[in-house]
């Protein structure tokens, strides 16, 4: 857990001439991405009807390093990440959760998902949308249909997973993903958007274009 804040901390120390606690440090964290994302998170947005669904796992530092995994929906067009779900399994269940969430963070349902071939998609998917989306398990996510668009989404939730390696606790868990959204679709420039954010490219127009905002706002 100290990896990061310690490197939070020595920034501040050459920055700013500061030295706070580790404590301290994660209280910010944890008070400054409760403010954004209550802020954030009903903006409208303008999204596509092609989503992208994917997961990860990660290993936990409690309960002997028992596993966690990951789950994100993107929209293809515009990269905005539209939910993140964490659960101990990969069941039917939780891909439902996950759909039902992106679906009411864009207020409409997609007409189509492209996602691994994992079984549990499949059912959850239905569940969700019935028969109005189309269910596309690609063999690879680096391949054609449709996911060529997103072809720095994998980089994306490794880059999370270094944060969530070094401060994760199954406490903790929501708050860093809440942050985590929060960051990639509003502070984060994307390549494939000729250096917009995914906010930008949804056509979210905000006062807050960086976590210096958040905190000076």
């Amino acid at each position: 857990e100290s990896g990061s804040l310690t490197e939070i901390q020595r920034q501040l120390e050459l920055t700013h001439r500061v030295k706070p606690r580790d404590s301290t440090i994660y209280r910010w964290i944890v008070q400054y991405t409760k403010k954004a994302t209550k802020a954030l998170e009903d903006v409208p947005i303008r999204v596509g009807s092609t989503w992208v669904a994917d997961e990860t796992v990660l290993k936990l530092k409690e309960k002997g390093g028992s596993k966690a995994w990951f789950h994100d929906i993107i929209d293809s067009k515009t990269r905005f990440l539209l939910a993140s779900h964490i659960s101990e399994a990969r069941s039917t269940k939780d891909a439902q959760t996950l759909m039902e969430k992106a679906a009411r963070r864009a207020n409409k349902v997609p007409r189509v998902v492209i996602t691994d071939k994992l079984a549990s998609y499949l059912d959850g998917i239905e569940l969700a949308f019935g028969g109005e989306t189309k269910h596309i398990p690609a063999k690879k996510l680096t391949s054609k249909p449709g996911t060529q668009l997103i072809e720095r989404f994998h980089g994306t939730l490794k880059d999370r997973t270094k944060v969530m390696r070094s401060l994760f606790r199954k406490g903790t868990a929501k708050i860093i993903t809440d942050g985590w959204l929060i960051h990639y679709n509003f502070f984060r420039p994307h390549k494939g958007l000729d250096g917009k954010t995914p906010a930008e490219a949804a056509g979210v127009d905000v006062s807050f274009k960086s976590w210096q905002d958040v905190v000076e706002k």
